[in-house]
């Protein structure tokens, strides 16, 4: 009987409620920012005959600010609201650095002041390792991002009744912002959104969409398209005079239709490369990539500074190489990737550079099957560089191993904490931890963490 009434209360607190449009306006003053950007505070709200006091999430407001704001609808255990009037603006408020400001989803904190913004940012790592009861270790201040310097994008072309939308998505949308500027890309990236809607303008009918991921290497912009359907011939011919008439280094696709998990090569009018040390790589069109190149010598000169004097390294989710193909000195290097056409990256820059000797590769799932037991003997260190779900099998299977020395990045302080946890527990001590900021003006983080085993 209880267990059945128990059931009906979750079933309605489970459900997710909207607010009229009509709802009434709250007053509120902002006591601190979340993790999203989103300023955040207690309101009583009444949903029906029901009050009570439940925690609210205002976009784009900050610290110490008086709003009016309008409930919009459950996310978690708060409420979303809709920013309606600024009443009382903070000290901390400045204009922001771009006209999409508000309505473009890319950037969440262009109006907080960039000493606060960076506190903000290295805060959000502090919190995360004390919810794990790591609070005591330290955190470095935040490597800091500068704007014009994002090297990836991926822009979203859409055919909307007679008009070709580009630009980015919309804050928590589907829809598209059509942009005119973009702060935070390198001008090479942005100047490429004019020639591809000039190009996909008398293309796409509508309902129709092109995504377009742009990244850059050092040698020129290498372009993948995502297509509705393969291009006809006349149009890979257009596809072709336009790679020529940008200087791309490379335009591929992919078809909507299309199984092949590669890209189909248009043009190539160079071999696309980048270097990590001294090791020049070809990645796959549209591999992913550290988002900017300081961050990335950011990332990768901390990563030498936990490896150290290491004669033999495991890198995990190695993508293409960044973080092991960088390190000095003659380490040997086993690099792991569930992805083959990463892995013959990494095996054709390692030969180009006469390592070919000491990189070697192997490609495996490592949710499925994590590096374990005496797997781990022959290594002295270990590279973590998994993705926002971070590495929960692997880091329960590092935490059994006598590896001395274990290097984490992470893109997700959530997940971070969680795994350095089981780390400690198994016997690491988690040395010191630096934020590196790679998304300007965004909630997101990166991260690397030093872990050190005593000698036994």
């Amino acid at each position: 009987m209880g267990r059945g009434r128990q059931r009906s209360k979750r079933g309605r607190e489970g459900q997710r409620r909207r607010y009229a449009a009509n709802s009434p306006i709250l007053e509120i003053e902002i006591a601190r920012l979340g993790g999203r950007g989103d300023g955040l505070a207690e309101a009583v709200l009444k949903a029906g005959y029901v009050e009570e006091s439940r925690p609210v999430f205002v976009p784009f407001a900050l610290p110490g600010e008086t709003v009016r704001a309008r409930p919009v609808s459950d996310r978690g255990e708060g409420v979303a609201c809709e920013l309606i009037e600024l009443v009382t603006p903070s000290p901390e408020r400045i204009d922001p650095a771009c006209r999409h400001f508000m309505s473009c989803g890319g950037c969440a904190v262009q109006h907080l002041s960039a000493e606060t913004y960076a506190s903000w940012k290295r805060a959000q790592v502090v919190q995360h390792l004390g919810r794990v009861g790591l609070a005591d270790v330290p955190v470095n201040e935040l490597h800091p991002a500068a704007p014009a310097t994002r090297r990836r994008a991926d822009f979203v072309l859409r055919r909307i009744g007679q008009r070709l939308i580009a630009g980015f998505h919309e804050r928590a949308s589907n829809r598209i912002v059509e942009i005119e500027e973009c702060p935070v890309l390198l001008p090479e990236i942005f100047a490429l959104l004019a020639p591809l809607r000039a190009l996909f303008d008398s293309v796409l009918k509508p309902g129709d969409g092109v995504d377009c991921v742009v990244n850059a290497l050092d040698n020129g912009l290498d372009v993948l398209l995502r297509l509705p359907a393969h291009p006809g011939l006349g149009f890979r011919e257009r596809l072709a005079e336009f790679a020529e008439a940008q200087d791309l280094a490379r335009l591929s696709y992919h078809a909507g239709d299309d199984t092949l998990p590669d890209a189909v090569p248009l043009a190539e009018r160079r071999r696309p490369e980048i270097r990590f040390g001294q090791v020049p790589v070809s990645p796959p069109a549209g591999a992913f990539l550290q988002a900017t190149r300081d961050g990335e010598a950011a990332i990768q000169e901390r990563v030498r500074a936990g490896i150290g004097d290491a004669k033999s390294v495991l890198d995990l989710y190695a993508g293409c190489g960044t973080l092991c193909l960088a390190l000095d000195g003659p380490a040997e290097r086993v690099a792991v990737e569930g992805d083959e056409g990463l892995l013959a990256a990494i095996r054709a820059g390692a030969d180009a550079a006469g390592l070919g000797g000491r990189v070697r590769t192997e490609r495996r799932d490592l949710s499925q099957r994590p590096f374990a037991g005496k797997e781990l003997g022959p290594f002295d260190a270990v590279i973590l560089d998994p993705p926002r779900a971070g590495a929960r099998e692997q880091c329960a299977a590092l935490s059994a191993s006598d590896i001395r020395r274990i290097v984490y990045v992470s893109c997700n302080p959530a997940t971070f904490a969680r795994d350095a946890r089981a780390l400690v527990d198994g016997g690491y001590s988690l040395t010191g931890v630096t934020p590196i900021d790679q998304f300007l003006w965004t909630p997101h983080i990166e991260l690397v963490g030093h872990f050190e085993r005593a000698a036994p």
